[in-house]
């Protein structure tokens, strides 16, 4: 008995880290473990302690978990790929004389607002250990859809005519838009 109350206490902690299907997912597993270590020769309070072992300390888990997640890849590879944009959008709006457009004040310090929300928790789910944070690219992911949208409506809107930069900042803009999208249901998934 004092066997499945290890195994429950492990499990009850990975619960309070983890979504229900990934502990469910690790139960299986870890039955399986215990299971194989019995047909090894070894007495249950033995097999219980080498499979828990095995598994590694549920911080160790957890912090697996958050490094497998969908949401640090995306955010991983929407920062890596910043820099391209900030260039790409950066010559656009030089070569398109951004400076004389007439955007309302307000308008511009929201998308920078926003722009700094959704880097600064790129960032922070970048760093993370912890599996509940990562969901946190979700929402940034969002964010940046409808940062993008708004730079192309708003080049579409005040650019005086079409340059080259435009060419290679709008497909690449909308790319990311369908690429972040697509990924969005992974990245609200519990």
């Amino acid at each position: 008995m004092a066997d499945r109350d290890l195994i429950d206490g492990y499990l009850a902690e990975l619960a309070r880290r983890l979504p229900p299907d990934a502990v469910e997912e690790l139960a299986d597993g870890l039955e399986e473990t215990v299971d194989d270590y019995l047909r090894r020769g070894l007495a249950p309070a033995a097999a219980v302690a080498a499979a828990i072992e095995e598994f590694g300390r549920p911080a160790e888990v957890t912090s697996a978990f958050a490094r497998q997640s969908a949401g640090r890849r995306t955010a991983f590879a929407l920062l890596a790929t910043s820099p391209a944009f900030a260039v790409l959008w950066g010559f656009t709006l030089i070569s398109t004389k951004a400076w004389t457009w007439h955007i309302p004040l307000a308008a511009a310090v929201s998308f920078g607002a926003v722009l700094v929300a959704v880097v600064a928790t790129l960032v922070t789910v970048v760093r993370s250990n912890n599996p509940s944070t990562t969901r946190r690219a979700a929402p940034a992911g969002l964010g940046l859809i409808l940062l993008d949208l708004s730079m192309l409506i708003a080049l579409v809107a005040a650019a005086p005519s079409p340059t080259w930069t435009m060419a290679c900042a709008i497909p690449a803009s909308l790319t990311r838009v369908a690429l972040t999208a697509r990924n969005l249901p992974r990245l609200f998934a519990p």
